[in-house]
């Protein structure tokens, strides 16, 4: 699957080749997209589960001029909404794959399931273990609303416009915030009882920095300074108090490669329109943020270690091919992977 197995490499294989086509980069990537290929027809849909979307993703990613058009036309035909609408399992993933292809009406389905689904974060993952309430709602980027929010965001940028469901769920991620001595917090999810809080951590999967990156690409997608200024205040705040960053590893998930990420996601937000707020106030520099957060992973890497980094896999949002596919999209030489929501 794409989020742990090796068809993760994929996709770092195709930005190897963007920078570098004279070595094998293609090849490696092919090899490996064939081996999903041949593991025979999947029933899921999602883009990080082993799902249909995440088969076009790294086949779209490494297609380069015009390869895999018979394997990308069968995708394109299977794809679509379905009931869950996360990122790793579901619609909003399908999203992102039908974003790497050319516009068609499959945009339009599933940006009217995401808009229709309203501000109530219809989500139907629990973590495991929690006892939730009636009318439970996800609001994290990876398995909930803010991961809707942001799909819609980014086909609103492509000319799929559903405005008033970018507003519905932008509104309730901000009602539901609350503020601590560290700033703007979110809370994994909701029911009719109130909060389930989660850590406060800095991660893209759940916390601060996935759900102000759903609110900027909100903001920017309907030119709405509250939702730009909510997210550049939350991450400027965040960033300065790496004491409660609570980072678990150094992937993308829930470690410092997502955080890295979304940081210089940040800074290309404020290069394009300026900073917002206290942000502003403050002379706050997200790039020079990015370049520490870069510095750090560079840090981490070790050269005895089997992967190159203390991780245990080598796929896309745990393991190495994230860390490394992250280090090369900041340093500009491919362009930021939409899959993880840093376009």
């Amino acid at each position: 699957m794409l989020a742990y197995g090796e068809l993760g490499l994929v996709p770092l294989y195709a930005a190897l080749d963007r920078r570098d086509p004279g070595a094998d980069w293609h090849a490696l990537g092919h090899r490996f997209l064939a081996l999903a290929a041949r593991a025979g027809a999947t029933s899921r849909a999602g883009l990080f589960d082993g799902g249909i979307a995440g088969i076009g993703a790294a086949a779209a990613s490494l297609s380069g001029a015009g390869h895999y058009g018979g394997l990308l036309g069968r995708v394109d035909a299977a794809v679509g909404a379905v009931p869950d609408h996360d990122l790793v399992s579901g619609t909003s993933g399908a999203a992102l794959y039908l974003l790497m292809r050319p516009p068609s009406g499959k945009r339009d389905e599933v940006a009217d399931a995401l808009a229709g689904a309203g501000p109530a974060f219809p989500m139907r993952r629990v973590p495991a273990g929690w006892a939730v309430g009636e009318g439970y709602a996800d609001c994290g980027l990876s398995h909930g609303a803010a991961g809707a929010l942001a799909a819609l965001s980014l086909l609103a940028a492509q000319g799929t416009v559903r405005a008033d469901g970018i507003r519905a769920i932008a509104d309730r991620l901000l009602g539901v915030a609350r503020q601590d001595e560290w700033g703007t917090v979110w809370p994994a999810g909701v029911d009719v009882r109130g909060w389930h809080p989660s850590p406060r951590r800095a991660s893209w999967c759940y916390g601060v920095p996935g759900v102000a990156r759903a609110l900027r690409l909100a903001g920017e997608a309907l030119d709405e300074p509250r939702y730009r200024r909510a997210a550049d205040e939350a991450m400027a705040r965040l960033l300065v108090a790496p004491r409660v960053w609570g980072l678990e590893s150094l992937g993308v998930c829930h470690g410092l490669a997502g955080l890295l990420l979304i940081t210089a996601a940040f800074a290309a937000g404020e290069a394009r329109n300026g900073p917002a707020g206290a942000t502003r106030e403050a002379g706050y520099d997200f790039a020079a943020a990015a370049e520490g957060l870069f510095d750090r992973l560079c840090a981490a890497y070790d050269g005895r270690r089997p992967l190159g980094f203390e991780v245990e896999e080598p796929g896309l949002l745990s393991g190495a091919a994230g860390i490394a596919l992250a280090l090369l999209a900041v340093t500009g030489d491919v362009p930021a992977m939409s899959l993880f929501l840093a376009a």
